[in-house]
């Protein structure tokens, strides 16, 4: 019976190792993923803004000047490029300031 009892402690202790083990590194590995994401983040607003310059050349806009249903679809598309890096940037600034807390919890231990 003794040594049924040792095992379960055994076990359960391995669980609770097992875990706190998991628990430590994922928080280690979380401002990784978090650097992945403001780089992401960043390179999808360096393309959206060369889009929006290439859109505003002298080539395209006269063509779509000339047509009310493309100077509509324009308007569209660069209210729908604006929007994403708006988001882009607010999504940035939460990222920065999590990681700024985080820093800061990490600290005061």
């Amino acid at each position: 019976m003794r040594q049924t009892k040792k095992t379960k402690a055994t076990k359960l202790k391995l669980i609770i190792l097992i875990a706190m083990i998991s628990i430590t590194t994922g928080c280690a590995t979380n401002s990784r993923h978090k650097g992945l994401a403001l780089k992401i983040v960043k390179n999808n607003n360096v393309i959206l803004k060369q889009i929006k310059k290439e859109r505003s050349s002298k080539t395209i806009s006269p063509i779509i000047k000339d047509s009310p249903e493309l100077l509509r679809a324009e308007k569209r598309l660069l209210t729908a490029i604006n929007a994403v890096i708006e988001s882009n940037d607010s999504l940035k600034k939460e990222f920065k300031n999590k990681n700024k807390k985080e820093v800061r919890n990490v600290e005061r231990r």
